[in-house]
């Protein structure tokens, strides 16, 4: 199985996103929390995380959250494909 990295600052509004169900949904996945992803000026205004190092921001956190499921199938999928 492939795995798929989701980061998120622990003080970004992305923060409160559930990201621990992507965990339950994603066999692959894990999510992180860090104090500091070291991107002060995003993170203070936009929602955001990295997903195996591409970043993903949107403001309406839902929105993010979309996004963030549709980027981890491509991930596992293309994974996948390559077996």
């Amino acid at each position: 199985m492939g795995i798929v990295i989701v980061e998120v600052c622990d003080i970004n509004p992305a923060s409160a996103l559930d990201l621990e169900q992507l965990e339950e949904d994603f066999p692959g996945v894990s999510a992180i929390r860090t104090p500091c992803l070291s991107n002060c000026t995003m993170c203070a205004s936009t929602p955001y995380v990295y997903v195996n190092g591409e970043l993903l921001a949107n403001a309406d956190r839902e929105v993010l959250l979309t996004q963030i499921r549709e980027l981890i199938q491509q991930e596992l999928s293309a994974w996948e494909s390559e077996f």
